[in-house]
């Protein structure tokens, strides 16, 4: 739930809500919203982001793992079990903050960093992932570009964003811009030379976001359907856990090293 929906509850219920809040951030230096997903608040947003991570963890045993907006960490200490080694960035200092309290294992680091800035060496990491954060960046560009840079030329991304298909209804505070599939194709392709993306697996709820569905399918341009044909570059994929209901599932690869 965001913050601005509490203010469509009645008075009681959202005194309720403001003082619990309120308590959680006294005890823990963290204030929760519902734009970012905390283990404490087990909503559906939190359940469904994390099957993200749950999914993505397949791509991760034995490699050096970047999470790009690692929000409160929960993702990123689940991938930990099998990498390598993981690395948590987040702009938020709260948020990094309670990812350093509540999760330490072996392999294991969180820091503030801005995902358009990233302090690390090139090639530094075989597999980054990065689940709706982009949208919230002012640079998307400078995002993918880093993001491309610190890649192994063996590695590679999962971008999971939210297709502007599905929220044309929608006015999201927190959102710079949701891409289009033919953006999202054609901007990460000026980083990467190769690049999938997979359908979500609802149609648009309103009129404009299934014409728009309609139009760019029109132009030859579609994605893949994991769910029915689980290979990614002829590989098999476990779909156990995909869920991309309204959010693009982009996978990418080759970095065009800058």
């Amino acid at each position: 739930m965001r913050t601005d929906s509490l203010l469509q509850q009645g008075p009681a219920s959202l005194a309720r809500k403001v003082l619990s809040r309120s308590a959680y951030a006294l005890r823990t230096g963290y204030w929760h919203t519902g734009e970012r997903c905390c283990p404490d608040y087990p909503d559906d947003n939190f359940i469904n982001h994390l099957k993200v991570y749950r999914f993505a963890s397949q791509f991760c045993p034995g490699k050096r793992v970047l999470d790009v907006g690692c929000g409160t960490g929960y993702g990123a200490s689940h991938i930990a079990e099998s990498a390598k080694s993981v690395i948590g960035i987040d702009l938020s200092r709260q948020a990094v903050r309670f990812a350093r309290r509540r999760y330490t294992r072996d392999g294991l680091q969180f820091l503030r960093m801005n995902a358009e800035h990233l302090e690390f060496s090139p090639r530094s990491f075989d597999f980054i992932m990065s689940t709706e954060n982009f949208e919230h960046l002012t640079d998307q560009r400078a995002n993918l570009r880093e993001m491309a840079r610190v890649l192994a030329g063996d590695g590679m991304l999962l971008l999971a964003t939210p297709n502007r298909e599905m929220f044309l209804d929608e006015n999201n505070p927190y959102h710079t811009h949701e891409l289009s599939y033919d953006e999202l194709l054609h901007m990460v392709g000026d980083f990467f030379s190769e690049c999938v993306i997979c359908e979500n697996s609802l149609v648009p709820p309103t009129e404009e976001g299934r014409r728009m569905l309609e139009e760019r399918r029109r132009q030859g341009l579609y994605g893949v359907r994991l769910s029915s044909e689980p290979l990614l570059w002829g590989q098999p994929v476990d779909t156990t856990w995909l869920s991309n209901t309204h959010s693009f599932f982009c996978f990418a690869r080759a970095p065009r090293w800058q």
